[in-house]
């Protein structure tokens, strides 16, 4: 009776979030609004309604990085935040369905490699103390070549072809009917970790520029415009002559992080897969040197953009999400989560999102990186008999549930009506989304030597040479790990 009570609250409570929403808000052309999500109680995934356990404990082992990962898998106690409010009903839905109790086991320690590490360790031992693991995607493509992890096509449950499954990741990381991963709305972070730009809408109206919303539509939103602006909107505020932190920019960034987005927002493939479905190089070095190019300029030589150079743990993330806050740059790259941060969400300027800038106006589309630390589900090799059907009708029913409860919470309520008011930034952010991009060559870095970290390299020395740094003998020498990679796959069970 009290789990059906604090059902009934959340739903009570969605509904009058999503009448309001309806009443007020004039959601623009392309926009799924929040009344068309189904947060009634319809079933969306096919596990049976009668398919019970015996009260068994679910342990899922999770990075709970605070500011990034904290609440994917788990929430304490509910507290009137919608999100936080979804997840914890999420779960007991899903517990009273099936008939089991979800155990999160958080790790806090922001070392992403620790819970692969402990999981790896416990299937070494023959250990069921995990049933499942929410891990950081580039630590995991590793273990999973170590056959840490079973193969979820082989399972009745999850059915990865539904749509709360994320198909471009199935199809990036599936090889001969083998999965050994998968992301979708049950992992916030393929929300969070999406790299956008952000723009003062103050600092457009003080200049009469028109907002960025124009430039996307129009298929104008580029790197070279962008570095227009950049160079536009600085101003030496304290007349020093110099370019220093109190001084207006048009762009803050980093050459580190930031830089990351523009392998997809420029349509630069790393790897992919061939006819045969192998995983093969496919690095265009004359299009990557014309891009370093442009955000070489963007960076270093249009005049307008202030750079933050220390870096360690992604802490510049914070330094340049400080800036923009305070209203001193007309625009910055960030990840979406950074509109759930206090400073962004108090600002006292409104702020509007777009997607990340492409190479040309000749460019077809608007490509969307997700940082590799986006979070993937998976089950130990450790797992067996009954218990491992339960653990994958689990898995499937949590994502469904995150369809029908979480998204509707985080998409439509929090992040759209919470942390912006405009419904062109919702029009924008539905692009970002449609238009995200998963390549094998990020997932695979950790067995790849990091090649995307060369551009980051290159852009922190101010130097092109992408010749030198993705020449000679590295095309080979990627192409003999993506073979060795296929061939592990290939034994795997």
């Amino acid at each position: 009776m009290k789990k059906t009570v604090v059902l009934l609250l959340l739903f009570a409570t969605l509904t009058a979030l999503l009448a309001a929403c309806a009443d007020t808000s004039d959601l623009g052309t392309g926009e799924t609004t929040a009344t068309e999500e189904n947060t009634e109680t319809e079933q969306l995934d096919h596990v049976p309604e009668d398919l019970k356990y015996n009260g068994e404990d679910i342990v899922i082992l999770s990075r709970a990085k605070a500011g990034w990962t904290w609440d994917e898998v788990a929430v304490p106690e509910l507290n009137s935040e919608p999100v936080n409010d979804a997840i914890f009903n999420r779960n007991i839905t899903v517990g009273d369905r099936l008939n089991v109790n979800i155990v999160s086991a958080p790790i806090e320690d922001p070392d992403e490699f620790k819970p692969i590490e402990q999981i790896e360790q416990a299937v070494k031992a023959g250990s069921q103390d995990y049933d499942m693991l929410a891990g950081a995607c580039y630590t995991t493509a590793p273990s999973i070549l170590k056959g840490t992890f079973l193969n979820l096509c082989e399972l009745e449950y999850p059915d990865l072809d539904q749509g709360y499954w994320m198909q471009d990741y199935n199809e990036t990381t599936s090889f001969d009917g083998k999965q050994y991963s998968a992301t979708g709305v049950i992992a916030l972070s393929t929300y969070r970790f999406a790299f956008v730009t952000m723009f003062n809408k103050h600092v457009f109206d003080n200049k009469g520029t028109p907002y960025l919303y124009e430039a996307v539509s129009n298929d104008t939103w580029t790197l070279d415009y962008q570095a227009s602006l950049a160079k536009d909107f600085y101003q030496d505020l304290n007349g020093d002559g110099k370019h220093d932190e109190e001084d207006l920019y048009g762009l803050v960034s980093c050459p580190g992080l930031s830089v990351d987005p523009y392998w997809s927002s420029c349509d630069i493939p790393l790897v992919q897969k061939d006819a045969d479905g192998a995983l093969v190089w496919v690095l265009d070095t004359e299009k990557l040197s014309d891009v370093v190019d442009k955000v070489l300029y963007l960076f270093y030589d249009c005049g307008g953009t202030y750079l933050y150079k220390e870096m360690a743990s992604n802490t510049e993330q914070d330094q340049i999400r400080e800036v923009f806050s305070s209203g001193r740059t007309a625009m910055t790259t960030l990840r979406l989560v950074a509109a759930e941060q206090p400073d962004v969400r108090n600002m006292e300027q409104e702020y509007g999102i777009v997607p990340m800038p492409k190479f040309s106006e000749q460019q077809e589309g608007y490509g969307t990186l997700m940082h590799d630390q986006f979070t993937v589900f998976c089950i130990p090799a450790s797992a067996a008999g009954q218990k491992l059907e339960m653990i994958g009708a689990v898995m499937e029913v949590m994502a469904s549930e995150s369809q029908r409860m979480v998204r509707p919470a985080y998409y439509e309520i929090a992040l759209k009506r919470k942390y912006m008011s405009d419904p062109m930034a919702w029009d924008m952010l539905d692009l970002t989304f449609a238009n995200v991009v998963v390549d094998a060559g990020i997932i695979y870095c950790g067995s790849l030597e990091y090649p995307h970290h060369k551009f980051r390299v290159m852009i922190g020395e101010n130097n092109n040479r992408v010749a030198s740094m993705y020449g000679g003998k590295l095309p080979k020498n990627v192409n003999r790990n993506l073979s060795k990679i296929v061939g592990k796959l290939d034994r795997l069970e």
